[in-house]
């Protein structure tokens, strides 16, 4: 996506202790390239693919799996996603934060549905909705 690059770049300056974490379904192998490729694999610090993991977002297995791998508790975590579906339900049946990035549609009725904490339209407003979240969890 465009702009991606340095918005992790200005993320991982502006908010010093902000770790960034892929969590996807799909297989490892088609995840990293898709990954490397793109030359963000070094703003993150690790990816979680359901092949590895044995349990697809949605599925409280998948992300369970993921804080305890990371450590830390639930309210060090926000979870930002594209899909209502996955990361957006996956988030809610976790009890971890949430933004939806990039929403369309019925936007209030899914954020109630969905018991989503932010949305975001673009880059400078996910940055923003960060910044405020990692103020408020002391992040």
């Amino acid at each position: 996506m465009q702009g991606a690059d340095s918005f992790l770049e200005r993320l991982t300056r502006g908010i010093a202790d902000a770790r960034i974490y892929i969590v996807t379904n799909g297989v490892t192998r088609n995840a990293m390239g898709r990954i490397v490729s793109t030359g963000l694999d070094r703003f993150i610090s690790e990816v979680f693919v359901s092949e590895e993991i044995g349990a697809a977002k949605p599925a409280l297995e998948f992300f369970d799996t993921v804080v305890s791998a990371v450590g830390g508790d639930s309210e060090s975590f926000l979870v930002i996603g594209d899909s209502l579906t996955s990361d957006m339900l996956g988030a809610k049946n976790a009890g971890l934060a949430s933004c939806w990035f990039m929403p369309s549609g019925d936007i209030e009725q899914a954020v109630k549905d969905f018991e989503i904490d932010f949305t975001a339209a673009d880059f400078d407003e996910l940055y923003d909705v960060i910044e405020k979240w990692s103020a408020e969890n002391e992040i």
